[in-house]
């Protein structure tokens, strides 16, 4: 939820017995300066599109990076990979979003579901089998403006982000229009529970207006998006901090705090959904910076207050590298820092790259996007017909499954009471127990078993049948 929730864009150290490997002194030279591929739309004035050719991760699929740079001076770095198995022109292609807000989406392409990740010593990329590029093209972009390799003028809000994500595929299916001939999904995992109902429902907006030919979209073209996929998403606060107690205390795992804390979380949490409801009625910020204070104070931090050694995203575990948890996010930080890889991926070089910036969340909080829910945006997704999975690692406390699957219940869209009565079912792997899937229509949910935060990292096989099963259509 916050930087140091959605530092779980990141993931623990990962070994394969064989695969590329290579390091940062091998990589040729390119910068962004040589991104020489430039592609603009009269419809969209002041914007553009800088293509390169990364040469970071030796994977054997084609690669693109490159930059949109918009009217207002916002940079929005992508990073691109072709599938591993293609599906003819038909080929899904996936966009993955890291959260924070403020953390680079560079980390889920190394650090999860890649189809290279970082070496344990922190200095080399390997082969990474369970990429999820496997039967899908994916991209990972860097956003909003100033998080990973994008720079340029503040965006503090998740309205503001999907603006700009629309511009960019425009963009980008201008340059390869091949891409467009399959469906477009949209994936990410915690803070981008909020940034991908939104950008979806844009889609839905400026696909409406295209379609009836409105001022300003001539040569836009109908986005194909077709699903949604968010994992351990941070979307609905009041909803989804009522059950922060219960993954404390009273989960499949042992409890990480004593119950007395549980119990006065859960006096709190009143108060707590009051005060956001408050905040957001009156939109007056004395209101909400005092709902902010005290939702997070006595409910969201209230684990780490108590305790500082606990993991919030895996219960499991200890936080053994404050504040992140983990050894692997300064490893991270500092590899995709190094000058030599910035120019190897067409990245701006000395943009003082940060794997999560605490100067984006701090303009988050300062606007209140943190407490907004974006619940209604996923009702609106479902209600016209797309595709929505959700899934959450039992493990995590940050954004626990409980809260989730509560949310999901309760959400106000045409098949709410078909899928508040629909049956847990146990979900298999190659005949593995993999988790617990609930689904009626459109809509499904996955509990994976044995994960936290970090289900791609964590599971890595069944987080990839996962995908592969969704993008395949199947039901679970």
């Amino acid at each position: 939820m916050r930087l140091t929730s959605i530092a779980a864009a990141l993931t623990l150290t990962f070994t394969v017995a064989s695969g590329f490997l290579t390091r940062a002194n091998d990589y040729p030279r390119q910068g962004a300066d040589s991104l020489d591929n430039v592609v603009r739309m009269k419809s969209l004035p002041g914007h553009q599109l800088r293509v390169g050719t990364p040469h970071l991760c030796k994977t054997k699929v084609k690669q693109l990076s490159g930059y949109l740079d918009t009217a207002s001076d916002k940079h929005f770095f992508f990073w691109f990979f072709e599938a591993r198995k293609k599906s003819g022109c038909k080929t899904p292609l996936a966009v993955w979003l890291n959260g924070g807000p403020g953390c680079s989406s560079a980390l889920g392409a190394l650090t999860e579901l890649g189809p290279c990740r970082l070496s344990d010593q922190g200095n080399s990329t390997i082969e990474n089998p369970y990429a999820w590029n496997e039967n899908a093209h994916v991209m990972f972009i860097d956003q909003p403006a100033n998080v990973g390799y994008s720079y340029g003028s503040t965006v503090n809000t998740t309205r503001a982000s999907a603006i700009d994500f629309y511009a960019l595929m425009q963009l980008f299916y201008k340059r390869f229009p091949k891409y467009a001939k399959g469906d477009l999904h949209l994936f990410g995992e915690s803070y981008a529970g909020k940034y991908i109902p939104a950008m979806g429902r844009q889609i839905l907006t400026l696909n409406n207006q295209v379609k009836k030919n409105r001022p300003g979209t001539a040569g836009h073209r109908v986005l194909p998006l077709a699903s949604v996929v968010i994992g351990n998403g941070f979307v609905n606060p009041k909803a989804q901090f009522k059950y922060v107690s219960k993954m404390a205390c009273n989960s499949t795992y042992p409890p990480v705090v004593a119950q007395d804390v549980c119990r006065q979380m859960d006096l709190d949490y009143p108060q707590c959904a009051k005060k956001i409801d408050t905040c957001f009625a009156t939109g007056n910020s004395t209101q909400c910076g005092d709902a902010l204070d005290f939702c997070e104070s006595r409910i969201d931090y209230r684990l780490s207050i108590v305790d500082p050694t606990i993991n919030p995203y895996d219960v499991r575990l200890k936080c053994e590298y404050p504040p992140l948890c983990y050894k692997f996010a300064a490893q991270a930080n500092d590899y995709l820092a190094l000058p030599k890889v910035q120019r190897a991926l067409g990245a701006k070089e000395n943009t003082n790259y940060q794997a999560c910036s605490r100067t984006v969340l701090n303009g988050f909080v300062d606007t209140f996007d943190l407490l907004r829910s974006f619940e209604d945006d996923v009702a609106v997704l479902l209600n016209s017909g797309i595709r929505a999975l959700f899934y959450n690692g039992d493990a995590d406390s940050v954004c626990s499954w409980y809260g989730t699957k509560a949310m999901l219940i309760d959400m106000n869209w045409h098949g709410r009471r078909e899928f508040s009565r629909a049956h847990d079912r146990l979900w298999t792997v190659a005949g593995a127990k993999a988790g617990e899937s609930r689904s009626y229509g459109n809509l499904s949910f996955i509990r994976m078993f044995n994960s936290g935060h970090l289900v791609p990292r964590d599971q890595p096989v069944n987080a990839l049948a996962m995908i592969n099963r969704w993008l395949a259509k199947r039901l679970f």
